[in-house]
């Protein structure tokens, strides 16, 4: 039966792999079919529905249809927020057929990012409006979805910790103890460092919409939030670098210099948080200087893979073992396999060896063994031993490591003057999206052998009360194996990275260039005339996908 397996897994396919006419059209710009293409391949009512509103809110936006990329988010978030307790016969069904058969009810960071695409949205509708009245409307709406995201990322802390609270328990005894007997134990990765607690991006965006509505102070509050967020842990857990931080820092400073006040509180900060440079660009601030805000899209999220995975009974050892299908996954497939659930403690490799001295087990890093012991005897009770007999396929999902992006450069052409930026890295969709499979690695493995066990022994059950001779319970464990998927499912046009510059510009006329790097060979240029007004704060858009150049 493997041979069989071997050759059928090959036509699994995952949910990117469904939507590759649709990421082809969004790529090339042809968003009108890139709609189309999505209405064919996913349900807005079925089990991707989410997912159908949250890809068609992105398509919408990049192109230009703000209020429509609106609508679609609104039904978005009020699916996800109807998805947050998975009911009983959600789970069942996939218990029974496949994780992909389940509602998809979106990861932690996906639904923070439905409130930051809406609050984009509302800001590009402010910059279009010519009526006074219909700007500071769609600039009061994107302050609402600031305080959305607030209150969101608020929660979030309450519930696991902020990055001060995690830095805290680190550098304690307890921590030091945890971190040993972790290592002790096998464990090549340290979840602690890998959780999702806070978002520096969205603080910052929303103290730029509170300063867009003049509400200086409420804005330096995120902007410091968002400093202190980067700088805590933010920046280092999704490789960011630190010049996120520095700006704002500088915004934070900036804004109390505004509001005033302040006093010795000023006078620290800027001392101990700003550069030299931005020392100087803090007293020469004029408020008749107009303000860009570049924010570059620059890729696309990784896709999730499915990863196949042999589980077999070892009676001798009372014992369930894995190990990666031979010939059907990949090396990064077998780092993640082994990164994971390969056997790396102390005790799990003497139990090893000694399974090789004893019973012809050849040693391999890539095996799981799962001891029962005692357990072993209700296996028995089961039939589980018998149902999983010497191959039982189990999917785990996985990513492969991510690409890495290139620089990002700014050219700035103004009256008599110009200079080259490069932008900062202010978040990373891909990073985030990597570490929390990471996250939920141990549940992901848990529920697929819970999931392939069932069906084994319910196949088991029904071909015993059939057939004697065991043909049916060949064939209803192979079509259950066959049936059996993998959760791939993921927010697919979100970027990988997402990257800023901010800069002080004279009111007039200014050309803007940007050359986005996204592979070696693979370059995007974006350019952009911009008639500014003193005082303004206007933003640019930029999405770089390595076929097209879309620009607002």
């Amino acid at each position: 039966m493997p041979v069989i397996l071997l050759l059928l897994l090959q036509g699994c396919a995952t949910y990117g792999a469904g939507l590759s006419a649709v990421l082809q059209d969004v790529k090339q710009g042809n968003f009108a079919t890139s709609e189309a293409q999505l209405k064919q391949a996913l349900s807005p009512s079925g089990s991707d529905r989410l997912l159908y509103y949250l890809e068609l809110g992105v398509i919408r936006h990049l192109n230009a249809d703000y209020p429509g990329s609106n609508q679609a988010f609104e039904e978005a978030e009020r699916i996800s927020e109807q998805l947050e307790t998975t009911s009983v016969v959600n789970s069942t069904l996939a218990m029974f057929t496949n994780a992909r058969q389940a509602d998809y009810a979106g990861q932690p960071h996906e639904k923070l990012l439905i409130n930051y695409y809406k609050a984009l949205n509302y800001l590009s509708m402010a910059a279009a409006q010519s009526s006074r009245d219909k700007r500071l409307d769609a600039l009061d709406d994107a302050r609402v979805e600031a305080r959305r995201l607030v209150i969101k990322l608020n929660d979030m802390r309450d519930q696991k910790g902020s990055y001060a609270d995690k830095n805290e328990q680190a550098d304690s005894t307890y921590g030091e103890l945890k971190s040993l007997f972790r290592v002790l134990s096998g464990s090549v990765i340290n979840k602690d460092n890998l959780t999702y607690r806070d978002d520096a991006l969205a603080h910052y965006l929303t103290g730029l919409s509170f300063e867009m509505n003049r509400e200086y102070d409420d804005a330096r509050i995120s902007y410091q939030k968002a400093a202190e967020t980067y700088e805590q842990g933010y920046a280092k857990q999704y490789r960011l670098g630190g010049g996120m931080a520095q700006q704002a820092w500088f915004d934070t400073v900036r804004m109390m210099t505004l509001a005033g006040g302040y006093g010795a509180e000023l006078t620290r900060l800027t001392q101990d948080k700003l550069t030299a440079s931005q020392r100087q660009q803090l007293d020469q601030l004029d408020p008749q200087q107009a303000q860009v805000v570049v924010i570059e899209h620059k890729g696309l999220a990784p896709e999730l893979e499915e990863l196949n995975v042999n589980m077999w009974a070892d009676p001798n050892t009372r014992s369930i073992k894995l190990q990666p299908y031979l010939g059907a996954n990949d090396r990064d497939a077998w780092a993640w396999f082994y990164l994971l659930y390969a056997d790396k403690g102390i005790y799990n490799i003497l139990t090893a060896y000694l399974d090789g001295t004893r019973n012809g087990f050849v040693f391999s890093p890539f095996t799981k063994t799962i001891l029962l012991g005692p357990a072993w005897k209700q296996i028995e009770d089961l039939g589980l031993d018998k149902a999983i007999g010497t191959s039982l396929r189990v999917t785990v999902p996985y990513y492969r490591p991510p690409t890495l992006l290139g620089e990002s450069t700014l050219v700035v052409n103004t009256p008599g003057q110009a200079r080259s930026l490069p932008l900062d890295k202010a978040a990373s969709p891909a990073q985030l999206a990597i570490q929390e499979r990471l996250l939920k690695s141990s549940s992901d493995i848990q529920q697929a052998l819970a999931r392939s066990a069932l069906k084994a022994v319910s196949a088991q059950a029904l071909g015993n009360s059939v057939d004697s001779q065991g043909v049916m319970s060949f064939i209803g464990k192979l079509a259950a194996q066959l049936s059996e998927a993998a959760e791939t499912r993921s927010w697919i046009l979100l970027p990988s990275d997402i990257r800023i510059r901010r800069l002080t510009l004279p009111a007039g006329d200014n050309e803007l260039t940007l050359t986005s790097t996204l592979e070696p060979g693979v370059v995007d240029t974006h350019q952009t005339r911009m008639t500014l007004q003193p005082g303004q704060i206007a933003l640019w858009q930029v999405r770089s996908l390595g076929n097209i150049s879309t620009t607002r």
